[in-house]
Parts: C-alpha cells; sequence; structure tokens
C-alpha cells in the first residue's frame, strides 16, 4: 500500500519555497512524503498530513514576486500560502497533494501507516472503554429494574447501534424486535446514563416512523412506559406510588418544523396521545447542513480580509450565528440536566436518526450530571460510550475521504484561466456531492461545548483546554485509528484495533501536558454546594479563539455594528420574558435595511429584514447581541465611536421606548383605579347587592392586590418596572394593549421543561380587570386562563425550516 503511494509522488522536494501564514512569510525547502505534506525552514518545521487539507487552489502567477502560489486550507483552521519559483514545480505538488488526499479506502489514510517515536507509554487505549463495566459503574445489575441485552450481538438487530444495550427488565427481546420497526434504523430507545442520585435515566433513540397515516407501535409505546417507571418507588402497601416522575420528557433535538415536515417521508414525531406521563419539547437545533454553513462563515470572519490586514470581520463573525447553535446546546442540556437532577425524571433523546444532535446532547449532560465523566479517563470513556459505540459517523461527517471537487486550479495551463474556472466548477457541482452533503462539524460542537463549560467552571475538569484542541486536531488528521468509522459494526469489520493505535495511547502517555492544574476533586464532593452537578449558562459564552490562533482580546469583546458599513439601522430593541426554567433572556432585533435614493425613487426605502434571536450575553463576552442593556440609549451612548446618524436612530428608539412604557404606566394606573372602585362599591353595597353581583365583586378579592396609584418613577417612563407575572416588560415602541385598552402582559416563551415542569408549582393567570360586561354571562367571573401546555403546540420564525430541512439528519 505504502509503495502504491510512492509511486503517486512526482516531486518529493522543492527548494526556494515561500511560505506565508497569516502576516509571517518564511523561505525553505517543501518535501512530499507518503503521508505528510513538511516544509521545513531556519525556524523549525511544519508538518501538515494530507487528510486535513481541506482546500487546495493553484493561483496564477503572481505579478508582485514572479512566484507561483498554492493555497491551502487545512481543516483545522490553519489557512496558508506556498508559492513556487517554477511553473512546473508548482502544477506537480498540486498534482501530488490532489492524489494522496483523494483516496478511495479508509485503510489508505495515515493511521495504517503510522509509528510512534518514542514509543507510547501508555497501550490500553482500545481497551479503556468496556461497556458492560461502565454500565455496572452506573449501578445497572445492582437494582433490578435494567439489564444488558444481547439481541444486537452480531449487529443484525441494528447495525448502527452497539453491540450491548441496556432495556428494562420488564422488556423482553421479542418486544425489542416489534419496537424496532418503529425506529429509524432499528435505533431503539435504550439506556445512556443511570444517575447517581435517583436513578433517573437519559435514554436515546432515533425518531419514529409515523408517516402520514399516524401510525404507532404498541411496543415502542410499552418500552418507553417502562422506562419512564424504572424508579417509581412503591408504597407501604407495593402499590406503584405515581406522580414522583411527573416531568418525563421526550427531547425531540429538531426544530419543530423539521419534525413534522419528515412525516412526508414517512417518520415524523411521537404522538403525544400515545405516551402516558410525560411532555415533549423540541429543542430548536439545526440540522447538519446549517451547521456546516454556520461554520464556513465563521471561519471566513476569522479569517479576516486581506486587504485589512487578516483583522477579524467582527460583524461577519456575528452573523454566522455560531453562538447562537452553542447556546441552544447548552439550553438544551440545561433542560435535560434539571429534569434529572432536580425534578427526578427520566428524558428521551432523539433528533432524525440519532448520531449527532442526539449524541451532543446526552454527552454534554452527562459530563454536568456525573463528575466522573469530568475526569481524564472518564472523559475518554464518556467519548466513547456516545459518540464511538453509538455510531456518530466520523467518516462522513469529517470527511476523511476527501473529493477532487476541493482542488481547484485557476492557473492558465493548457487553456485559459476561465476554461480552467468553468471545469473546476463543473466538478465542484456536479461531482461526487454526497461527501459534502455529509460532513458538518457536530464533535467540533460538542468540543466547543466542553470548552464553555471549562471556562464557566475552571476547577471542575481534570483535563485542559488543550486536549479538547488535540481531539479537535486528530479527529481530522487520521493519524489515529479510534475516529476513522461510522459505527462499531465497521470498526469490528476493519478491525484498526490490530493495526492502527488509539488516540488515548496518545493523551494518556502525555497526560501532564493535557491536566489542568486547576483541578480540584473535592467541590464535587461538597454536598452542600451543587453535590457535583453543574448547571451550564447558556448566556455567558465566547468564541474558541485559540482553535482559531487567535486571541480572546482579537475575538471575544463587544461587538457594536457599524451603520455606515452594514447599511442598516436598528429600529427596535426588544427584550423578550425571562425563562423561568432555564434563566435565558433573548433579544430579538428587527433591522430596516436603507436604500440610498435613485432616479425612480425620490425617497429614502426602507425594508425590513429578517428577526433573528439570540442569546443575551454580557461582558466581555457579549458577541450575539450588541446590546447587553435593557435601555438601547445607555448601551449605545456610553460607546466610543458612535457617529450622528447611530445617535438619531437611537434618540428615535428611546423616544418610542419611554412613550411605550408611559403607555404601560399611565394603563396600570387606570387599572388599579379601577380595582379600587370596585373594592369600594363592594363594601358600600355589600347589604343590598343581589348574589349575581356579590359573585362578581368576590372574584376581585382573590386577585392579587395592586397599589392604588402609580408611582412618579412609573409615569416618568422607567423600563425597570415588572409585569403581573414578575418578568421585564418589554422596550418597544408598541405596548402591550388590549382591544379595550387595558395593558395585558406579553406571551411568556413556552419553558424547556414544558409548562407545570415543576411537580410542585402550578400558576395560573387570572384574564383582565376590564373585561366587557356584556360578554359575561350570568355576572360569573371569567376563568383563570390554562398555562401553556408543551412548545409541540407552538410554531415560532425560529422553527421555521431550513431550505434543506427535507434531508435533515
Amino acid at each position: 500500500m505504502a509503495q502504491n503511494r510512492l509511486d503517486l509522488i512526482k516531486v518529493s522536494q522543492v527548494t526556494d519555497v515561500q511560505l506565508e501564514k497569516n502576516q509571517d512569510v518564511f523561505s525553505g525547502t517543501l518535501h512530499l512524503t507518503d503521508h505528510n505534506l513538511i516544509f521545513s525552514h531556519s525556524e523549525g518545521e511544519i508538518w501538515i498530513p494530507y487528510p486535513i487539507i481541506h482546500y487546495v487552489e493553484r493561483r496564477p502567477q503572481s505579478p508582485s514576486n514572479n512566484l507561483y502560489p498554492l493555497y491551502i486550507k487545512c481543516r483545522d483552521f490553519l489557512i496558508f500560502t506556498l508559492s513556487m519559483p517554477d511553473d512546473r514545480d508548482a502544477q506537480d505538488v498540486f498534482d501530488v497533494v490532489q492524489k494522496l488526499t483523494c483516496i478511495s479506502s479508509t485503510e489508505q489514510l495515515y493511521a495504517y501507516s503510522f509509528q510512534p517515536r518514542p514509543p507510547f507509554t501508555s497501550t490500553d487505549g482500545w481497551k479503556i472503554y468496556d461497556p458492560v463495566t461502565e454500565f455496572e459503574r452506573m449501578g445497572v445489575g445492582k437494582i433490578d429494574t435494567w439489564r444488558l441485552s444481547s439481541i444486537n450481538r452480531d449487529y443484525s438487530f441494528s447495525p448502527t447501534y452497539p453491540r450491548v444495550l441496556v432495556v428494562p427488565t420488564k422488556i423482553s427481546d421479542n418486544v425489542l424486535n416489534y419496537a424496532a420497526k418503529y425506529r429509524s434504523k432499528a435505533r431503539i430507545p435504550a439506556l445512556s446514563y443511570l444517575h447517581w442520585a435517583n436513578k433517573a435515566t437519559i435514554t436515546r433513540c432515533s425518531q419514529p416512523m409515523v408517516g402520514i397515516k399516524q401510525a404507532r407501535s404498541i411496543q415502542d409505546e410499552k418500552l418507553i412506559e417502562a422506562i419512564f417507571a424504572s424508579n417509581v418507588p412503591n408504597g407501604l402497601n407495593g402499590q406503584v406510588v405515581y406522580g414522583s416522575t411527573a416531568a418525563n420528557l421526550i427531547i425531540d433535538a429538531r426544530p419543530m418544523a423539521n419534525a413534522v415536515g419528515n412525516v412526508a417521508r414517512g417518520a415524523g414525531t411521537e404522538n403525544m396521545e400515545n405516551y402516558r406521563n410525560c411532555k415533549k419539547n423540541y429543542m430548536g437545533i439545526d440540522n447538519i447542513h446549517v451547521m456546516r454553513d454556520s461554520l464556513a462563515r465563521m471561519c471566513d470572519a476569522m479569517q479576516g480580509s486581506e486587504s485589512i490586514g487578516g483583522m477579524i470581520n467582527k460583524f461577519a463573525l456575528q452573523k454566522s450565528n455560531w453562538l447562537k447553535h452553542i447556546s441552544t446546546l447548552l439550553d438544551g442540556t440545561l433542560v435535560i440536566v434539571k429534569s434529572v437532577h432536580i425534578f427526578n425524571s427520566h428524558v428521551l433523546v432523539h433528533c432524525s436518526d440519532g448520531w449527532d444532535r442526539t449524541a451532543q446532547l446526552t454527552s454534554i449532560a452527562e459530563l454536568c450530571l456525573d463528575p466522573y465523566y469530568r475526569t481524564f479517563r472518564g472523559f475518554q470513556i464518556l467519548i466513547e460510550k456516545e459518540w464511538v459505540a453509538f455510531g456518530h459517523k466520523f467518516a462522513d461527517r469529517c470527511g476523511h475521504i476527501s473529493n477532487e471537487k476541493y482542488f481547484i486550479n485557476l492557473a492558465n495551463t493548457g487553456g485559459s484561466t476561465a476554461a480552467n474556472t468553468i471545469k473546476d466548477m463543473q466538478n465542484k457541482l456536479y461531482k461526487s456531492g454526497f461527501h459534502q452533503r455529509e460532513t458538518s462539524p457536530v464533535f467540533h460542537q460538542f468540543l466547543d461545548c466542553v470548552f464553555q463549560l471549562i471556562k464557566q467552571n475552571p476547577a471542575r475538569f481534570e483535563f485542559n483546554e488543550q486536549m479538547l484542541s488535540e481531539l479537535h486536531y486528530h479527529v481530522y488528521s487520521c493519524q489515529f485509528g479510534t475516529f476513522l468509522f461510522n459505527n462499531e459494526y465497521e470498526r469490528t469489520k476493519n478491525q484498526p484495533q490490530t493495526k492502527t493505535f488509539s488516540i488515548w495511547d496518545h493523551l494518556n502517555s502525555n497526560r501532564d501536558k493535557f491536566t489542568n492544574q486547576d483541578y480540584d476533586p473535592t467541590l464535587d464532593q461538597d454536598i452542600s454546594h451543587d453535590g457535583g452537578v453543574l448547571l451550564p449558562d447558556p448566556k455567558h459564552i465566547q468564541y474558541w479563539a485559540s482553535l482559531f490562533g487567535r486571541s480572546d482580546e482579537e475575538v471575544n469583546e463587544a461587538v457594536i455594528p457599524q451603520q455606515q458599513q452594514i447599511g442598516q439601522s436598528i429600529e427596535a430593541t426588544e427584550a423578550a420574558d425571562s425563562d423561568s426554567e432555564n434563566g435565558v433572556s433573548r433579544v430579538r432585533t428587527v433591522f430596516k435595511e436603507t436604500t440610498p435614493p435613485n432616479e425612480e425613487n425620490n425617497s429614502m426605502a426602507t425594508t425590513e429584514s429578517t428577526i433573528v434571536e439570540s442569546p443575551l450575553t454580557t461582558g466581555s463576552t457579549t458577541v450575539q447581541s450588541s446590546y447587553t442593556d435593557s435601555d438601547p440609549l445607555n448601551s449605545q451612548m456610553s460607546s466610543p465611536g458612535s457617529n450622528a446618524a447611530n445617535k438619531a436612530a437611537i434618540d428615535f428608539t428611546e423616544v418610542s421606548t419611554r412613550i411605550g412604557t408611559m403607555v404601560n404606566s399611565f394603563s396600570r394606573f387606570t387599572m388599579n383605579v379601577g380595582e379600587a372602585m370596585y373594592s369600594r362599591a363592594r363594601s358600600t353595597s355589600e347589604s343590598i347587592a343581589s348574589p349575581p353581583v356579590e359573585r362578581e365583586l368576590g372574584a376581585i378579592d382573590r386577585w392579587p392586590a395592586k397599589a392604588s396609584s402609580a408611582s412618579a418613577a412609573e409615569l416618568m417612563g422607567s423600563n425597570q418596572h415588572e409585569n403581573k407575572n414578575g418578568s421585564p416588560l418589554r422596550s418597544s415602541s408598541s405596548p402591550y394593549l388590549s382591544h379595550s385598552g387595558s395593558p395585558t402582559p406579553p406571551a411568556r416563551r413556552p419553558s424547556p421543561l414544558s409548562a407545570g415542569a415543576d411537580p410542585l408549582e402550578v400558576t395560573s393567570s387570572p384574564t383582565s380587570l376590564h373585561q366587557d360586561r356584556s360578554s359575561r354571562t350570568n355576572s360569573i367571573p371569567p376563568p383563570a386562563e390554562e398555562p401553556s401546555d408543551s412548545r409541540d403546540q407552538q410554531l415560532d420564525l425560529k422553527d421555521l425550516p431550513h431550505p434543506l430541512w427535507i434531508s435533515d439528519s
């Protein structure tokens, strides 16, 4: 195999090569080996494994230095240019790199020929994860509600699932066979995590095959019912005590529109009428295509423009929405952690096929719930269990088998530049688009979420950020056999254990390099603190700057969009209600794009663009929203460099905000006066009031008492007041008024734990006091509003499908 690769090398060495990286320029010699591109210069060597090369562009001769450049992008975000003095050498290097990168089989990858020098001191990497030992550590076997099943011992039951599955004891393998027909790829609900504190569980599966006919499976329903009843205690008389796990959840990681759209393909989401003692939440995590596009835009922003010296494009960085996706993942993690640890309940997680977004949510949640997974060895076992064993498609998502379409020849060789460009564009569009459609930074996002947790809890992890960077690099370098295949079945068939080295041998042999010096394991033993359970904060997140070779000062600072550069003015910023369950405040920014006057239109036209919802962050980590204060005026006027155009837009926003708040305050004042008048009428006419009137006035006493007059601060327009539900009034030019003129509270965001997630708290809100009396029947007071059931009854703008939702993965 090595001999065949050596035969492809036309040129093995090129001298007087110039390498440009960022603003640095080096001169040296380029070596081409069978598995690495090596650039040697006076200060050292740069090794580039061929699998990590993502894109190569051969450009025409540079007029500045008469050299022939190759522009190269790597999957670890290294970007550089190799410039050679001879056109033939440039073409030969381009051809060799293309042929050695675009391979046809996994066994041609670097892992099958790599030999460590010196040898690794740790050699148990392939044996570090034993499923039986790990599930026994959690408690399986100590309780009789769970059992190990061998139904998939030869991978005939589900080729993408692990060999060892843990299922409820009361469910037989025969029931599992029927339930498998109802789940995509036969990925049935199986145990992923058993919580040490209360035996609540996290289980995972794929989407149900509901289809247009709304099919159902009694066996699937019984399986999920057994999972949710696995830790329900028995009373003194031996009967089951129902209601102790009132917050059981089925989490569909997809946006609701994507899940419903899959019905046309014969799949879909659970019909909750068929599943007892649980609710369903949609997490709104976008599909692999959206994530791939988001990463590409973030990389372009991080690279910056050559015309401005490679400076980061801060506005384009925000527009990439990368941190919005990370925040959504941490938001879903927080829901799972609270359900399991606080509400003593079970969570079943799935997306479409259960190997992308499902792996993200389950692994991050387990990292927060179990301190063991935050140790050096425990983190390795977590990745082996949730990602490697449960079938994340590393080969497809990481693009190990590259394609020639990523090699673009723009040089004028054998024809005009335009002709070559057209030819390469045709290759890009029509030649094997499968690999591009399947690639996505799913595992990268998981590592990014772990990076956020380390930043938020620096003393709770035994490993450091450098270990995460090393994992990201070697996922794409293909130097080790751990991440080469899509599932356990492929791994068993190809036997990389006998032919390659494990990534864990490399990390464990260099443990001192990847150990967190601030780690304090005693913090996880403090029951009075948090009992070893972490609650992630989706608001305080930042870009992983070091992964892109950038510093925090360059990337993670407050970004204020310049209206003169982007041609947009901010019309209004509305702070939505705080979510009482996950503590996330969001900002909805409405943009108006201003079009300069032209010959056909003398006036300036404004066109509303898309409404964007993003996490509201604070401090130096504000990157998703330019506003961290509830008053847009304060956050903008205090910023240096605000121009006159900015101030004009800000003043308009302030006036609109003040007017809206004053109208709200006056309406509340009117409502208070009305309540006082009703109370006085009841006290003075109680003896002569008719029974219907007594019932009507008596209902007023059950509503919360309010002050008889508004304070001066309210009438002056303070926007820090709270409405009846305890959430801040929105800063908006349009106050929330009902048809009768009375203020009505804004609709609350649906809770991630669904309505009534806290089994000890039941809330309801009374109807307006100023309803028309003619609409009442027999003077009976109006009933209280029912709380919203769950997110599956709502459709937000953010849930609209991506153009490629039909291939949602």
